[in-house]
């Protein structure tokens, strides 16, 4: 069996698909993946992780129109709901490295594999580096959300002047994408 990812950010893709009608998405999906659009998704439920990528490749070439600020931006909400969901267990207060590494954690119950590193550069300062064959079929738009998810991850615990820029790019031919993540306390 293949990698997985959880109903919860399955259901995600789905709605948003759901509430393009406008858009055929026969041509981004196959017939058995469309078959999903219309079935109850289950948040705690294990899908396939090749149909959230084809999905959430379409929705950026679709919804998104291929602008990577789009997805960025897309990454600054999602993390700002999970934050407000795991409010307790994942933002640790003037502490990003530590809000960082339990974001990894939580991550875990999303995916049946790892999905990114974390390099720790100093006190305000990581490198992450992206699981390529997470990204491989929406590199730019996946890179991008994580990127704004990150960012916002930041100054959530705290973090000023956060600067999150991309070092290395799978899709200009990087052997992996990394996000170099800089702030001040």
């Amino acid at each position: 069996m293949g990698r997985r990812v959880k109903g919860t950010l399955f259901r995600e893709y789905v709605q948003m698909i759901r509430n393009n009608k406008n858009v055929d998405w026969s041509k981004h999906l196959t017939p058995e993946e469309l078959i999903y659009i219309n079935q109850l998704i289950t948040a705690s439920q294990w899908y396939p992780m090749q149909t959230y990528q084809r999905m959430g490749a379409a929705i950026f070439k679709e919804v998104a129109k291929g602008r990577p600020e789009s997805a960025l931006l897309w990454g600054k909400i999602s993390m700002e709901a999970m934050a407000n969901l795991y409010k307790s267990t994942l933002v640790v207060e003037d502490s990003p490295i530590q809000t960082l590494e339990k974001f990894k954690v939580i991550n875990r119950h999303f995916f049946d594999f790892e999905g990114f590193e974390i390099t720790i550069l100093a006190p305000d300062h990581v490198s992450i580096k992206i699981d390529r064959e997470f990204g491989t079929m929406a590199a730019i738009g996946y890179s991008s959300q994580m990127l704004g998810s990150f960012q916002r991850l930041v100054e959530l615990s705290g973090g000023r002047e956060v600067k999150a820029e991309f070092t290395a790019k799978l899709w200009e031919g990087a052997p992996n994408t990394i996000i170099d993540l800089q702030w001040k306390i």
